[in-house]
């Protein structure tokens, strides 16, 4: 007797006494059937993970190549896959050999890398309407982090040194999966680099466009200005 077998009669007790129904099945049969019907629903929305390595054109020229791991536990609704949860980065630094490496949740999704001056910047933003909420929706709605030493440290957007990027790699969720997987878990620079595209056509971020960046709850139910530009 399998381990459902022994649920389902725990579960039907003395029912199994009875007569089998209109359909010349037991309660333990039925349970039993119902429960493995309920068990191979739930293992369809188990969580996952993916691992790939990801060509980063950065705005000096340069090519550098990430590796990257990407959990599939977040919340999701009834019958559909889990949304994207934690992940984690890293890249061998062009300049000094270290390796960088960052880790987060599922509440920020990668945007942008850059190195200047020998020091790395990561552009992130919030991944999900309750994410922007939980960062008090910024405007516009973009982080910014730079590595010293061995650690990221959250920095002003108004100090952005570099005022026009290109959106140069994936954010880790589902959209990018299938391109994942096509391209054997290694994506080349065609694919990663001019990730905004709007009307078939590429997009870049202007931060000279940005006077200032707000946060408050009146921002959260504005649109926000994510300060694209044709290039």
């Amino acid at each position: 007797m399998t381990v459902l077998d022994r649920s389902a009669a725990k579960y039907c007790g003395d029912q199994n006494t009875r007569k089998p129904n209109a359909i010349g099945m037991s309660c333990t049969r039925a349970a039993s059937i119902l429960m493995s019907i309920l068990f191979l629903a739930l293992s369809s929305c188990s969580g996952d993970s993916l691992k790939w390595r990801e060509e980063v054109l950065l705005s000096d020229g340069r090519v550098i190549t990430l590796t990257r791991y990407q959990e599939f536990n977040g919340p999701h609704e009834l019958g559909q896959p889990p949304t994207a949860s934690n992940y984690w980065l890293e890249f061998k630094h062009p300049d000094t050999g270290q390796t960088v490496r960052w880790e987060y949740g599922r509440h920020l999704g990668t945007v942008a890398l850059f190195i200047h001056e020998k020091t790395p910047y990561l552009l992130v933003k919030p991944r999900y309407g309750s994410s922007r909420r939980d960062f008090d929706c910024p405007d516009p709605p973009y982080l910014l982090y730079r590595f010293e030493s061995t650690t990221w440290q959250k920095t002003d957007l108004g100090n952005i040194p570099v005022k026009q990027l290109s959106a140069n790699m994936t954010d880790g969720t589902d959209g990018d999966r299938k391109a994942i997987i096509e391209k054997k878990h290694y994506l080349e620079v065609e694919h990663t680099r001019l990730r905004y595209v709007l009307n078939m056509q590429p997009w870049v971020i202007d931060f000279g466009l940005m006077n200032e960046q707000t946060f408050g709850h009146d921002n959260c139910s504005k649109r926000s200005n994510y300060l694209l530009v044709r290039p």
